[in-house]
This record gives structure tokens, C-alpha cells and sequence, in this order.
């Protein structure tokens, strides 16, 4: 296991893992009873709506599951750990290596309260070390980020312990991908509809359009908003409909790529 924190060095692309390792066990009393009245964590004011408050209003709900899926289910796992991390919650990334850790910070992810854990093998053993390091993280952490890879290799009876452990400490679980055993309360489901700023072979691009649909316990109706995700300053922006390009089916127009679309590149040089 390969634990380490990040941090900014200057810039908002200039990030990096320090060298040192994190004593996970540090954190163990890291987090205080929680009160009635705080049983809410900030979200994403983008994210707000969705989840049934106003910008600026808490609505992630502790001790709460919550699994996104989709095309863009990482980058929207990042958005919703920001808000808490950004007010002084710790959170930890398990299993997803291929985590941008200066797109993190450009969505709004506090580094300095972030702890990533990149497993690299499913063999028993790093089954068995890999339920320690949640059993240590429960104890240190406000939101925990995993990926599908670290839910399918810890057992289920251990996984719901630990589940059980996280619903006790008021801790919120964010899975990317499928649950497994694990039942959700939210789901989160993002699908890139395009790209924006790539032309008929020229350009770069800028930004991406994506839908959200939310689907909670106890609630009637899922909610639905398209974002910016990542806009082209690399966060989480709202997409109104006068920043929207022409996109006609099966074509290419204003700068804007569909998804699933074939661009035809241009020789340059």
C-alpha cells in the first residue's frame, strides 16, 4: 500500500504527493462526537439543488452512502468531497490511482486535509491490509472515497462492518462505480454529453458538459441538472443554456464535440 497526502507547491497545476508516509493511526481520534444538529456536511453549491438545498445550505447527510456512476462518476465522487473538505472535514481517496490530484484541487478539494491510498494488487494479503487501512481511515476521516476494485476485494461480512462503523461515526461513504453489497442511499448518475473546444481537427479541449441525475431514499422524483464538469478553469460550474454551442446529431458545430462523435484530425506538421 502506498499512502501519501498532497499538497500545492505553487499554482493552481503545480501539485504534487509529499515523500514522507502518513501515520493513518494519528487520525484515529480526529473526529469529535457529532452533535444533532450537525448531522449535515456541506455540498458543492452547484451540487445544491440536486440534493434539495440552497447554494450554501449543508445536504449531504452523515453516515449517508453515496454512489456515482457514469461516464464522469470520478470527477463527480471529487465535487461532492469538496465542499467538506474546503470546511475543515479530512477525506480519504482508496483504490483510484488514476485521481488527477491537480484536478482535484481545481474542483475545489482541500489537498491538505486529503489522504490518497493507491492499492496495486489484489492478492490476499493486500486484501487483509487493505481492510486495516479502512478500519484506520473510518477513525480519521469525514468522507471516504472507494473505488469498486477495494469493495470487491474486501469481503462482504468485513465490508459491512465497516460500513456499519462508518453510519456510527457519522461518516459519509462515496463509491465510485458499482456498490456491490453495499446499499445506497443517493445515487449519482454522470454522463458526459460533449466536449467543447475541439473543432474540425483544430483546437484543444476546454470543457465538458455533463448530466446529473440524483436519486435518493425517500424521495419522490429523481433531480436532473447539467454542469460544467470541468469548466475551463478546471471546476464545477453551473451550464445555462446561453453557454451552450449549436450541436446538431451526428455533427460537429460551434467548438462543441458530442459524445461518442469521430472528429476527423487535420495534418499540421
Amino acid at each position: 500500500m502506498n499512502v501519501s497526502m498532497a499538497r500545492h507547491t505553487g499554482g493552481s497545476r503545480a501539485v504534487g504527493a509529499t515523500a514522507g508516509k502518513v501515520d493513518i493511526s494519528a487520525l484515529r481520534a480526529g473526529i469529535p462526537a457529532v452533535m444533532a444538529h450537525e448531522r449535515l456536511l456541506p455540498v458543492h453549491p452547484v451540487l445544491a439543488p440536486l440534493f434539495g438545498v440552497a447554494p450554501g445550505e449543508p445536504g449531504l447527510v452523515r453516515g449517508h452512502t453515496v454512489v456515482c456512476s457514469g461516464s464522469a462518476a470520478m470527477s463527480c465522487a471529487l465535487a461532492v468531497m469538496a465542499a467538506p473538505t474546503r470546511a475543515g472535514s479530512w477525506a480519504g481517496v482508496v483504490g483510484l490511482p488514476s485521481v488527477g490530484v491537480a484536478a482535484a484541487a481545481e474542483l475545489g478539494v482541500e489537498l491538505s486535509r486529503t489522504i490518497f491510498v493507491a492499492d496495486t494488487s489484489t492478492s490476499s494479503k493486500t486484501s487483509s491490509d487493505m481492510a486495516a487501512i479502512l478500519s484506520a481511515l473510518i477513525d480519521g476521516v469525514e468522507v471516504l472515497v472507494l473505488s469498486r476494485r477495494v469493495v470487491a476485494a474486501v469481503s462482504d461480512g468485513v465490508m459491512r462492518k465497516l460500513h456499519t462503523r462508518m453510519q456510527s461515526r457519522g461518516s459519509v461513504l462515496v463509491l465510485v462505480g458499482d456498490p456491490g453489497s453495499i446499499s445506497a442511499d443517493v445515487r449519482v448518475n454522470a454522463s458526459t454529453v460533449m466536449w467543447e473546444g475541439v473543432g474540425a481537427g483544430n483546437g484543444h479541449l476546454q470543457r465538458r458538459r455533463v448530466n446529473i441525475e440524483l436519486d435518493a431514499r425517500r424521495r419522490g422524483r429523481p433531480t436532473r441538472a447539467d454542469v460544467w464538469l470541468p469548466d475551463q478553469h478546471g471546476g464545477l460550474s453551473v451550464c445555462d443554456q446561453t453557454s451552450l454551442g449549436t450541436v446538431s446529431s451526428g455533427t460537429v458545430s460551434s467548438g462543441t464535440v458530442s459524445s461518442g462523435n469521430v472528429v476527423s484530425l487535420r495534418r499540421t506538421g
